[in-house]
């Protein structure tokens, strides 16, 4: 609280303007509470638009309108030359605090404490018992209108719960579960920027099961209801949605425990998944990697058994419509797309008669995207624990995951991103003419030099000439 009455001093220190009655409130509060830094500083008043607007001249700093909804106007006031420093001011719902803490979405959040004209904290106000359920550890609904007035608060309190390892209490969860189907009415994108917040907590599965219990996943995703009476074949102990659930739990796992399974690696691995939101976005394909089951499911007429040719391809379209209806970036899509279409060629790689040179093709066609696709497949395969698959064919791949990754980091990596040692320009000063064999050369060329076959320009300027004669 200190450092927050420190900066609020600091803003409020200002001639001329007249402060009104200011309130801490929401998560800022929560967190002082916790003694947990608060990232932000969260203020409501009445006429929070004159007085962010009064403020941000008297301090030469930037004002910000963020009113996402008329009846909930709010303005950041941000430092000119620290964008890290700046206030919330929101207009105060109703005529009074009290009222307005009523209107909040949990009681966690609806403790204020009151600011000084000099930007000291005053009193507490907890008028619905906010400070006792953060000593316990509960997550409850403010009022009997707070999921209703915004359904949004369905997800927002399983994130806060992830975030903070709270408990939702049962009357707020019966009103979740009733209350699921309003998410329908919520937009992509506020949908999308919680699921990411709770996608990056390290129990999200668990928080993903208990979502699906109370019908929300299904909700956001109509198309787990067909994985969900999806039975598969012997290698499999679970249907589709009871395998992917699995997966996404050992996915999780594994991203929590990198150095058990990449050792000196572990830390190469956490900064691709820590870049371009790659560790959320790994975990909900590995819940999503198997939706191409239901459309592709068939019977083998000789064996009998049940089939999925074509599923990693027809996942990759349904997770690519679902990444557009989410309102995902391109390059978020196309992450997920490709992790979805490649989910069983890193296993196909680890089979044993692949050649070097086919596995670096596919490393240098994934880049660091290779990476969560190797977990995606590790984690996929400790989750078929049916009778016809075997723990040799597990740990096989498990072996192989590991080389993999330390393989690239330690050399491929380098390779596979260096520049052609050779060009087109190249060819055409040894007479070649520019066409269809140029290209053929030229991926040969790099082929090879992917492979280590060759690693320094002369030899690759060697290897082109012996192509040219043979092409020729």
């Amino acid at each position: 609280m200190n450092m927050h009455a420190v900066s609020l001093k600091n803003w409020l220190a200002c001639k001329g303007i007249e402060i009104p009655r200011l309130y801490l409130v929401g998560g800022t509060v929560r967190d002082m509470l916790l003694g947990k830094p608060a990232k932000d500083i969260d203020l409501v008043c009445k006429g929070a638009k004159v007085f962010a607007g009064a403020l941000a001249r008297c301090k030469d700093a930037a004002l910000i309108s963020m009113e996402k909804k008329p009846d909930e106007p709010c303005y950041r006031v941000v430092d000119r030359t620290d964008g890290n420093n700046f206030l919330d001011i929101a207009e105060m719902r109703g005529m009074t605090i009290f009222e307005d803490l009523s209107h909040r979405d949990f009681t966690i959040n609806a403790i204020a404490v009151e600011v000084k004209g000099d930007g000291s904290p005053g009193p507490v106000l907890d008028p619905l018992n906010g400070a006792e359920d953060i000593r316990d550890g509960i997550i409850r609904q403010a009022g009997d209108r707070a999921i209703v007035s915004d359904p949004l608060r369905i997800l927002r309190a399983v994130r806060i719960a992830a975030a903070l390892g709270f408990s939702i209490e049962e009357a707020t969860l019966k009103e979740m579960a009733q209350r699921a189907a309003l998410l329908t009415k919520v937009s992509s994108e506020r949908i999308t920027a919680e699921l990411l917040l709770i996608l990056n907590t390290v129990r999200s599965a668990d928080f993903f099961r208990q979502m699906d219990g109370l019908g929300v996943v299904e909700v956001i995703f109509p198309e787990i209801r067909a994985l969900k009476g999806c039975a598969q074949n012997g290698f499999h102990h679970l249907n589709v949605w009871g395998h992917s659930m699995l997966v996404m739990e050992n996915t999780e796992r594994i991203i929590n425990r990198p150095d058990d399974y990449f050792g000196q690696w572990s830390g190469k691995v956490a900064d691709v998944l820590d870049s371009e939101n790659r560790l959320p976005l790994l975990k909900l394909t590995a819940l999503l990697h198997d939706t191409g089951k239901p459309a592709t499911r068939g019977t083998n007429p000789d064996t009998g058994r049940i089939t999925f040719y074509g599923h990693n391809e027809e996942g990759a379209r349904t997770v690519g419509l679902i990444s557009e209806r989410l309102k995902l970036s391109g390059r978020n899509r196309d992450f997920m797309v490709l992790l979805t279409a490649e989910h069983l060629r890193a296993f196909q790689l680890a089979s044993g008669d692949v050649k070097a040179n086919t596995v670096t093709k596919w490393f240098r066609k994934l880049g660091d995207d290779a990476v969560p696709a190797i977990i995606l497949s590790m984690a996929d395969t400790m989750s078929s624990l049916g009778p016809d698959s075997s723990d040799f064919i597990r740990e096989r791949h498990i072996d192989w995951a590991k080389r993999g990754v330390k393989e690239y980091f330690e050399t491929v990596k380098a390779r596979v991103e260096g520049p052609n040692l050779v060009t087109g320009n190249d060819l055409i000063a040894m007479g070649m003419e520019p066409g269809p064999e140029m290209g053929r050369i030229l991926k040969e060329i790099r082929d090879a030099q992917d492979a280590g076959e060759v690693g320094s320009r002369e030899e690759a300027l060697e290897l082109a000439k012996k192509l040219l004669i043979f092409y020729n």
